[in-house]
């Protein structure tokens, strides 16, 4: 093929339809929340005025008075009522829809970049320069013999939130070339690879049995979740308005460090499977080592009609470091 990159959000196969369920729901929000002004303007003025009548009742107060009082009570309540009747009841449930057109609208920004059946990467994207190198906020700390590590995902994605199942599995020891040790997932964490401003490599969520798709980020922020560290990472690339790149939130086994340009380098030898950036793209994709040169290493990527080209040493990642 020609070249590589992320496709850009495009139509689904389905994305008439999906498109107009969106904008349906979108319009009942917006109806719903113009509802919802005109109740609580309403629901302050009858407030205004119980203040007003109870500072000016007479002692002891009148029936008349009693009774104004009363209805205005009486409408206050009312007007409570259908407000939580339009946040939280069928068929308005404000929130709920919001939470879902939220869903929608992020499955379905996702999803184009998942779509590339026979790893198509058209159109060409330019990649942005991010050779720059990035300071490290102190020492890192040793990193402990694991035989264990958070593995990957399953990941459901459409027009419904993406769900990830974590789970802890064994896997075997695997030989890693010297200066690889602790650039992937949990050891990457606890070696302290993973801070805000660091560059990774995040595997997007994917469709069951679709191959993992890898893409640049930046670390911008970190919370913990649980006993778990979470990071946000932005895409580098903007959107087609020109705006900043989406933001994911993941867990470090879906994130792999990409090495800083004043860092020792691992060598890794011919015929070494690795995952490395594309050339003119942010696209990480599997390739194995054809030559070992002083800057960059020649690589034949997976799918690429036996081309074989040169990727900056640094962008190109062991999949097999723990």
């Amino acid at each position: 093929m020609a070249a590589r990159s992320r496709p850009r959000a495009g139509p689904l196969k389905d994305d008439s339809a999906d498109a107009h369920e969106e904008r349906n729901m979108w319009n009942q929000i917006v109806n719903d929340l113009k509802r919802l002004k005109t109740i609580q303007t309403r629901a302050s003025e009858v407030s205004k005025s119980i203040v007003d009548m109870e500072s000016k009742m007479a002692e002891p107060p009148t029936l008349a008075q009693i009774d104004d009082l009363q209805d205005l009570y009486r409408e206050g309540l009312k007007l409570a009522e259908e407000e939580l009747k339009i946040l939280n009841e069928e068929p308005n449930d404000v929130i709920k829809n919001v939470g879902i057109l939220t869903a929608l609208r992020t499955a379905s920004e996702i999803e184009p970049r998942n779509a590339s059946q026979g790893k198509s990467r058209n159109p060409k994207r330019q990649k942005l320069d991010t050779d720059g190198t990035v300071d490290s906020p102190g020492p890192s700390p040793s990193v402990p013999n694991s035989a264990s590590k958070l593995k990957a995902e399953k990941v459901r994605s459409g027009s419904v939130p993406t769900i990830k199942e974590i789970k802890e599995v064994k896997e075997p020891v695997v030989k890693t070339e010297e200066g690889s040790e602790g650039v992937k997932g949990p050891s990457a964490e606890k070696a302290g690879k993973f801070f805000i401003g660091a560059e990774v490599a995040y595997k997007l969520a994917t469709k069951p049995k679709e191959d993992p798709q890898w893409i640049q980020c930046e670390i911008i922020n970190m919370d913990t979740v649980g006993n778990k560290k979470r990071y946000e990472v932005q895409d580098p690339e903007p959107d087609d308005n020109g705006l900043p790149g989406q933001i994911y939130k993941a867990f470090a086994h879906a994130l792999i460090a990409i090495p800083s340009a004043d860092m020792i380098l691992p060598d890794y030898p011919v015929g070494k499977q690795v995952l490395a950036r594309y050339p003119e793209t942010t696209t990480f994709y599997r390739a194995v080592v054809t030559v070992v040169k002083k800057d960059v290493y020649q690589l034949k990527f997976e799918d690429d009609n036996e081309n074989e080209m040169d990727v900056t040493r640094r962008y190109v990642l062991d999949l097999s470091a723990k």
